[in-house]
């Protein structure tokens, strides 16, 4: 690749000038079967967030039934092509499954549901990770400052649950 723009010209690949730096992309699903996407994904990024197919409802559909397949299939893609791995995400106010959504206002459950969860996903990809986003779009984007987003966890656990999923994350997988 050359790539020009500021007088200069680098040869190689992208992931090749990005000397203790990481240059990522997030990952779809849809790319599994996009040979060209993931030919350029492989050779020029050397990080990678599996967009989406780490998020609960995707990976869990049913209460203590876990679907790896399309997760897993993005984190071989990515360690075949020595990419760090960025997980996406253990909490976010959408794509929760039904069951977790029934808990809003039960908080011992939820707690308990919450931290299953954190330390399951956690477990199953322990040392393949470098990092996790833990809580993600936590605050409002509706120009109210920085209000806690109304969802499930700040409703039933309230503003703790953020702390508390950082502090479940780190001992679930405290080298990520």
């Amino acid at each position: 690749m050359n790539m020009m723009g500021t007088g200069s010209s680098i040869e190689g690949h992208l992931r090749d000038q990005a000397i203790e730096k990481y240059i990522g992309s997030a990952m779809s699903s849809h790319a599994l079967g996009d040979e060209q996407y993931l030919d350029i994904l492989g050779q020029e990024f050397n990080c990678m967030t599996p967009e989406n197919a780490m998020k609960w409802g995707l990976l869990e559909t049913s209460e203590g039934q876990y679907n790896w397949t399309t997760a897993d299939t993005m984190v071989e893609f990515a360690q075949t092509h020595d990419m760090k791995i960025r997980g996406h995400t253990f909490l976010w106010h959408n794509e929760l499954p039904s069951y977790v959504s029934a808990l809003d206002g039960k908080t011992a459950e939820l707690e308990e549901v919450v931290t299953n969860h954190i330390n399951t996903v956690a477990a199953h990809y322990k040392g393949k990770i470098y990092a996790w986003d833990v809580v993600n779009e936590v605050l409002n984007e509706d120009g109210s400052g920085n209000k806690l987003r109304d969802s499930i966890f700040s409703r039933t656990l309230g503003s703790g649950f953020i702390e508390e999923a950082f502090r479940t994350a780190h001992a679930a997988d405290p080298n990520a």
